[in-house]
C-alpha cells in the first residue's frame, strides 16, 4: 500500500464527484440513467451512470449510485458513489453478517449488507435504455469505461483512475478498489469519506497488499466509521486512515459530523464554506 503524505487539498477535489451523485439521485430519483450529471465538476465528461438493486422487500427497482466521469489535468477517470439516502439503503447498512467476498481469491469476509448491493451494480451508457444487474462483471465494465475513457492504447496499470465515496458509497468504493485491483489491470486510487468498517481481518489484510494510493477519512467524533460493531470484534478497517476532528470547527451532532460537506471542510476550511445548519 503506498503511502505517500495525505494532502487535504487532493482529498477535497474528490467531494465534489460525490456531492453531484447525491444531488443528482435526490433531485431525480427516478431517473435511472441520466444524461448527464447535475452539478459535475467542469471540464469533466460522463462517460457511464451506475445502477444498483435495493435487496429488501418485494419491489426490487434499479436506482441510479454514481458515475464515471473523465477529465481533469492529468486526464483522469473518477468513479464516485453516493451514500445512503433511501431508508431501504439504511436496512442494508445494518445487514451486518459476514460472508464471503467471492469476486477477489483470498479476499475474506464483508458485511452482507454491503455484499448484497455490490452484486447488483452495473453500469449504462448515457442514453442506454435498460440496466441489469451484472454480478462479478462490475469491475470488468468499470475498467472499459475507464480505459475507454483515457487511452486505451496506454498501459492500463498506468491509468490515472480514482474511486471515491462516502459513507455506504465508501465501503462500496473499497470493495470496488479492491476487485478492480484483483481481477482487472487498473490500480485505482481509493478517496473514501466516512467509511465504515467493510470486512474482517483477512479482507483488511487482502486490501492492504495492493500497491496503490489509499486514504480512509474519518472524522473521530462521526460514529459511522466504527460500525458494523460486533461482539466478536471481527471487524477491521483497512488502511490507510486520515484522522479529523470537527469539534469546534463544526456544530455536533450525528448529521453534521457525518456529512460530507463537515469532512471537506475540515479538510479545507478556507475553501468549503461549511452548511449553515452546522455553524
Amino acid at each position: 500500500m503506498a503511502t505517500d503524505p495525505m494532502d487535504p487539498a487532493t482529498a477535497v477535489t474528490w467531494g465534489p464527484f460525490i456531492q453531484a451523485a447525491y444531488e443528482q439521485f435526490v433531485s431525480a430519483p427516478s431517473v435511472v440513467n441520466p444524461s448527464a450529471i447535475k452539478n459535475m465538476p467542469a471540464g469533466y465528461t460522463l462517460v457511464r451512470t451506475i445502477q444498483m438493486t435495493d435487496s429488501f422487500g418485494p419491489v426490487q427497482s434499479r436506482v441510479f449510485y454514481g458515475f464515471v466521469a473523465v477529465g481533469g489535468t492529468p486526464r483522469t477517470a473518477v468513479v464516485a458513489l453516493r451514500g445512503t439516502a433511501t431508508n431501504i439503503e439504511w436496512w442494508n447498512d445494518f445487514l451486518w453478517d459476514l460472508v464471503p467476498f467471492t469476486q477477489v481469491p483470498n479476499g475474506g469476509n464483508v458485511a452482507q449488507g454491503f455484499h448484497d448491493i455490490y452484486n447488483t451494480f452495473g453500469t449504462m451508457a448515457p442514453g442506454q435504455q435498460q440496466s441489469t444487474p451484472a454480478p462479478r462483471t462490475f469491475a470488468a465494465s468499470i475498467a472499459q469505461a475507464a480505459t475507454e475513457g483515457l487511452a486505451a492504447e496506454v498501459d492500463p496499470a498506468g491509468l490515472p483512475v480514482v474511486v471515491t465515496g462516502h459513507s455506504l458509497g465508501a465501503a462500496l468504493a473499497t470493495l470496488l478498489v479492491t476487485d478492480l485491483t484483483a481481477t482487472t489491470p487498473l490500480k485505482p486510487q481509493a478517496w473514501t469519506f466516512a467509511s465504515p468498517n467493510v470486512g474482517d481481518a483477512a479482507f483488511a489484510a487482502r486490501y492492504g497488499l495492493m500497491s496503490t494510493v489509499s486514504w480512509r477519512i474519518y472524522n473521530q467524533v462521526d460514529v459511522v466509521p466504527y460500525f458494523p460493531v460486533d461482539i466478536f470484534d471481527k471487524y477491521q478497517p483497512v488502511t490507510t486512515g486520515y484522522a479529523i476532528n470537527s469539534l469546534g470547527k463544526a456544530k455536533w451532532s450525528m448529521g453534521c459530523a457525518h456529512s460530507l460537506n463537515t469532512y471537506m471542510h475540515v479538510l479545507s476550511p478556507a475553501t468549503v464554506p461549511l452548511d449553515q445548519a452546522c455553524s
